[in-house]
C-alpha cells in the first residue's frame, strides 16, 4: 500500500510525517539532517513511497541523496502560512498534498549532467552581484561629495590616481580599498567565466545554441543548467 512521506527540513532536523492511502496518519518523526539517518529511517516504510518536500537551502541536496530510496519524489515550492511555525503539521500537509493531488507549483530538480554547470553558473553569477554591489559604493563614495560619476571611467584602473584626487584626503583610503576591491572580484569574475564556459562546452548542445541569434556563451551556459531538456516542458508557452 502507497506511503506518503512529507518531509519539513531544517539546518540541524528533519521532521517527517507519514500518511497512509486512507489519509490515516501513520507516524511522525524528528530525525538529524543527516543523509545517512533519513535513508535508513525511509527504509523503514513499506514500499511503494512517495515523498514530498519543499524548495530550500537542502531541497537539491535531499533530492539528490533520497530519491534512490523512494518511488517518487517531488519538490514544492514555499507555501504562505499564517500563525506559528508547527515543523510536524507542515509535514503531514506536505504528506496528505501529495496523496490528494493538490499540489499546485512543482520545482525541477532533476539535472542530470549538468550538475557541475550549475553550480559554477550559480557561482558566477553571484560574483558578478559582489562586482555591482562594489561598483555603487565605489560610486556612492564620490557622489556623497557632489563628484559626477558618468560612465565607466571611474572603474578603470589606469585613470584612478587622478579619480582619487578629486576625493578629500580623509575618503581617499576608503575609496582605494573600493577600487582594490573591485579589481581583486573582477579578477575572481574573469576565472569564474572561463570555468563555466570550459565546462559548458563539455556539452555539444551548447555549441548548436551559440548560433542562435541574441544568445551568447554566458548566456548559454547559464541557461542549459536551468533548462535541461526542453521535453519537460507541455508547450512552447510553458517553456
Amino acid at each position: 500500500m502507497d506511503r506518503h512521506i512529507g518531509l519539513d527540513a531544517h539546518a540541524s532536523s528533519c521532521t517527517i510525517a507519514v500518511v497512509g492511502p486512507s489519509g490515516r496518519r501513520l507516524q511522525s518523526q524528528v530525525l538529524e539532517t543527516n543523509a545517512r539517518v533519513l535513508i535508513e529511517f525511509l527504509k523503514t516504510i513499506p514500499q511503494p513511497r512517495h515523498l514530498c518536500l519543499e524548495e530550500g537551502t537542502h531541497s537539491h541536496w535531499l533530492h539528490e541523496v533520497l530519491a534512490p530510496q523512494v518511488e517518487e519524489i517531488v519538490v514544492v515550492g514555499v507555501a504562505e502560512r499564517r500563525g506559528s511555525k508547527d515543523d510536524q503539521r507542515d509535514a503531514f500537509g506536505l504528506a496528505e498534498a501529495m496523496r490528494v493531488g493538490t499540489i499546485e507549483t512543482y520545482v525541477y530538480k532533476g539535472l542530470g549532467e549538468f550538475g557541475v554547470l550549475r553550480e559554477l553558473s550559480r557561482a558566477y553569477a553571484m560574483i558578478v552581484d559582489d562586482s555591482v554591489r562594489v561598483q555603487n559604493r565605489l560610486k556612492s563614495l564620490f557622489r556623497s561629495r557632489g563628484i559626477s560619476t558618468e560612465g565607466k571611467e571611474v572603474y578603470r584602473a589606469s585613470a584612478r590616481e587622478a579619480w582619487m584626487k578629486k576625493l578629500p584626503v580623509k575618503m581617499r583610503s576608503p575609496g582605494q580599498l573600493l577600487s582594490e576591491e573591485l579589481d581583486a572580484i573582477r579578477a575572481l569574475q574573469k576565472r569564474a567565466g572561463q570555468a563555466m564556459l570550459a565546462e559548458s562546452h563539455r556539452h555539444k548542445i551548447s555549441r548548436i545554441l551559440e548560433t542562435c541569434p541574441g544568445l551568447g556563451p554566458i548566456r548559454i551556459a547559464q541557461l542549459l543548467p536551468i533548462v535541461v531538456t526542453p521535453y519537460r516542458f507541455s508547450s512552447k508557452r510553458a517553456f
